[in-house]
């Protein structure tokens, strides 16, 4: 289990676009090929026809998907700068004015801030480029800065566009890949990761399209790259749409299957909008006391104490970045809706449980009150009481509350580890682009498509500042939280365990105690216990197996115990990452890069492994 920050509500204005342009339908089109071209003319026909078939493509989608996604739609492409196809690709996209073009750099210029897109060694003038404006989107890896190589800097080019895209075009002759970072090898990369491709090949009449779906009669890339040209299908709008549209488009049949229900209830609930009188009243004064019954307990019975803000102390360079700023806003959003609904429904099984108490309790205290109107008012506030557990229950059921709960939730730890890993210009679903399986991965990956890559130059200094920022949040936070979650857990089990005993050695003291006294009543003909202490035992009979059932009822729909143990497993895995992760200033580049992956890949895999747990404790009405 992951964090719940006690944040506030995401300051809309600080987010830019993110807070008016919250989930657009965002396509990105990535793009590798040759330095040298034969017959320009072919080519220039042959991007032509490609970028038709994507503009037209993307309409249909737009067209079909459009009702899912908020703000407007836009195509992007993700392209190098160097001579030859990317250059012509990248005019041809301006021209077409489809959509913005994110130009990434592998070199930069020693001592400057020029770009070059080959070895700045061999004093190229051609591969010299001045980079945009700061403003503008692009991204330059300092590779020399970093310590890659010059093949490891043109692949490392070659990843960001596969880990970034949702469609590759590739200018490439079919052979073999001949090295790390050519178009051959970037192809590869695309498939093995199941992206289509779009194969613009040279002698070629018309582009053609290799669906991924296709893909599975072959082992592995490597050897589908030999049959590539069985493989692929005629380039249309309409195929490629056909193509695209599982990716983009959120599961379910869009009626009224359980996702698109869910995505529906994301929609309508909103704790950060408070309506007007008289609901707003009281909603506000429901969160102020009822929904925090929860948080007291915790506080009496776990010993917690307030969090810190796990969003603060992020580089100045960082924060003013639009892709993070829009993924802080839609992790900062998820996140108060998670804690909001999580106060309401734990401290609705609360109070089930202590008003099934006191219904005991108060059916059982006429036999200790010697008045005539004891049983009226008895039975009144049973039936009250009653009442009212009737209502939070069907409440609970009717608003989706224990699945909303779940799916924000997970939403949110999913956004929490985008977020960390998004400045190092990855993510946890690099390794395989595949349909996404819920509405929260689909919403979490369209945020990641609208965030684009990370903008600017990343060099050794950025790196190591980021990354250390992101190990503070990512593993050093975790072990934070999952130590605090283990002595609140822990303790929460022992005060359950407590009351457990407390509750049943009363009842056994009262009812020795009476038995001792029918004893010697009948034996020694003492005088026979007073009325009241029969009163007694009839109310200590009632309430304290009703205490033991709550206690109970507390721990399977919370499993304290459980989360105890899990914690203190989890804090053990973190500390094991940090110990990995070392001094990151003296780690490789790729080194620190798969070991933040891996930590936010266990903070998802967490969220999941909760959230399952979570559907199987439904909400307890009790009596």
């Amino acid at each position: 289990m992951n964090p719940e920050t006690n944040s506030a509500p995401a300051n809309r204005a600080s987010a830019g676009d993110a807070a008016d342009d919250r989930l657009p339908l965002v396509l990105t089109v990535g793009f590798s090929g040759h330095r040298a071209v034969d017959d320009a003319a072919e080519a220039e026909h042959l991007i032509a026809e490609t970028l038709a078939a994507i503009g037209a493509g993307f309409e249909t989608l737009k067209r079909s998907l459009g009702p899912a996604f908020e703000g407007m739609p836009r195509l992007r492409l993700l392209i190098g700068a160097a001579p030859g196809t990317d250059r012509m690709v990248a005019a041809a996209w301006r021209a077409a004015r489809l959509g913005e073009d994110h130009l990434i750099y592998p070199f930069r210029e020693p001592e400057g801030a020029a770009a070059y897109t080959d070895n700045p060694a061999k004093a190229d003038l051609e591969t010299r480029v001045e980079t945009p404006p700061a403003g503008e989107a692009w991204t330059g890896i300092d590779s020399a800065s970093l310590g890659l190589d010059h093949e490891r800097a043109h692949a490392e080019v070659g990843r960001w566009i596969v880990r970034h895209a949702d469609l590759l075009v590739a200018w490439w002759n079919g052979a073999p890949p001949g090295g790390p970072g050519g178009a051959g090898d970037t192809v590869q990369r695309a498939l093995e990761r199941g992206l289509p491709v779009v194969w613009l090949k040279p002698g070629e009449a018309h582009p053609r399209l290799v669906d991924p779906a296709h893909l599975h009669q072959h082992a592995e890339a490597a050897e589908t790259m030999t049959r590539l040209a069985d493989i692929a299908e005629p380039l249309s709008a309409e195929r490629l749409a056909q193509v695209l549209a599982p990716t983009l488009s959120p599961p379910g049949d869009g009626v009224n299957d359980a996702e698109t229900k869910a995505r529906r209830d994301y929609a309508a609930v909103d704790p950060m909008r408070r309506r007007g009188a008289p609901i707003g009243l009281a909603q506000a004064l429901l969160d102020r006391t009822l929904w925090r019954s929860f948080k007291l307990f915790e506080r009496v019975a776990g010993g917690a104490r307030g969090r810190p803000d796990s969003i603060a102390g992020a580089p100045a360079a960082l924060s003013a970045q639009p892709g993070f700023q829009r993924l802080r806003f839609a992790s900062n959003e998820s996140a108060v809706r998670s804690v909001h609904l999580s106060s309401i429904h734990r401290s609705e099984q609360l109070l089930l449980i202590v008003i099934a108490i006191a219904a005991v309790l108060t059916g059982a205290l006429p036999s200790l009150i010697s008045c005539p109107l004891a049983h009226d008012w008895s039975a009144g506030i049973e039936f009250a009481l009653g009442v009212t557990a009737f209502f939070i229950a069907a409440a609970a059921r009717r608003a989706h509350r224990h699945r909303r709960w779940s799916d924000v939730r997970r939403l949110a730890e999913r956004l929490r580890a985008a977020r960390a890993t998004w400045p190092l210009g990855l993510d946890i679903a690099d390794g395989h682009a595949q349909p996404p399986a819920t509405w929260t991965e689909w919403r979490a990956c369209a945020l990641l498509r609208a965030a684009g890559p990370p903008r600017g130059w990343i060099d050794r200094p950025r790196f190591n500042a980021e990354a250390a920022w992101v190990a503070g949040q990512l593993i050093d936070g975790q072990i934070d939280y999952h130590a605090r979650q283990h002595a609140i857990a822990d303790n929460i089990e022992r005060f359950i365990r407590r009351v457990e005993d407390v509750a049943f050695l009363t009842l056994m003291g009262v009812l020795a105690a009476f038995l001792v006294m029918i004893c010697l009543t009948t034996w020694v003909h003492t005088p026979p216990a007073p009325d009241w202490f029969g009163g007694l035992v009839m109310v200590v009979s009632a309430v304290a197996p009703a205490i033991g059932a709550g206690c109970l009822a507390l721990e399977a729909t919370n499993g304290f115990g459980e989360l105890a143990r899990h914690s203190e497993h989890l804090e053990v895995e973190f500390r094991q990452m940090r110990e990995r992760l070392g001094d990151i200033d003296r780690q490789a580049y790729h080194h620190v890069q798969a070991i933040i992956r891996r930590a936010a890949q266990l903070v998802v895999e967490d969220a999941d492994a909760w959230r399952d747990r979570a559907l199987r404790r439904r909400i307890v009405r009790g009596g």
